[in-house]
């Protein structure tokens, strides 16, 4: 049979579906079971410890992908994964899953990487997948620079509708991570340098994948 249509085949995001699934499925298993202290004491990174410990057990490497699934609230599961719903499926219906997968955990594992070594010397729990997330942002500028934000701005008693280049907001947003990485004394028990190292890789990689 000789097909004569001219319509493209509908891309099925398989890798953002099943990123979606064990991210759910990680939160189930923190939230509503018994085993997050398990789940965080084997597949968490432990920053005091890690260098060390991979130099006695190398498949300990593992934990730069496992972290990226565990999270340590609602909160922050909800900013991380509701970022990575907005981008990834759209990303993934431009350049495919397995460039998909590849710039994630890439971003992921070396943002993960850069906060090993920036708090090796204190005992802190490396977790989240804003390393990961943060190269889709990354990606993103490079794939779509021209992209516009719509959002209302209320002038007295009337609403005025404006817009903005994503690519501004998305450098404010890096400029912000950088400011608060850099402060003398940081008040935030985040690791803004893995947001800003998952950003630089993704941004990196885009060029290649595009």
């Amino acid at each position: 049979m000789i097909n004569f249509s001219n319509q493209k085949p509908i891309y099925f995001p398989y890798v953002s579906i099943i990123l979606s699934l064990a991210f759910v499925g990680f939160l189930f298993l923190t939230e509503f079971t018994t085993y997050q202290p398990k789940l965080m004491d084997y597949y968490a990174i432990h920053t005091a410890t890690f260098w060390h410990t991979i130099k006695q057990q190398p498949l300990e490497l593992v934990r730069l992908l496992t972290a990226l699934f565990l999270h340590g609230n609602w909160l922050h599961w909800i900013i991380n994964n509701s970022i990575f719903l907005l981008l990834s499926f759209s990303i993934e219906r431009m350049i495919g899953g397995q460039k998909l997968g590849l710039i994630f955990f890439s971003a992921g594992v070396i943002g993960n990487i850069a906060g090993c070594l920036m708090f090796q010397g204190q005992d802190n729990l490396l977790i989240g997948a804003s390393g990961a997330v943060s190269g889709l942002i990354g990606l993103w500028l490079v794939m779509f620079p021209d992209k516009k934000i719509n959002f209302i701005i209320p002038i007295g008693l009337y609403l005025q509708k404006t817009s903005m280049p994503l690519a501004v907001v998305i450098l404010l947003w890096l400029l912000v991570q950088i400011i608060l990485q850099f402060q003398p004394h940081p008040s935030y028990d985040i690791s803004w340098i893995s947001h800003i190292a998952g950003f630089s890789t993704g941004f990196l990689l885009a060029w290649f994948v595009k």
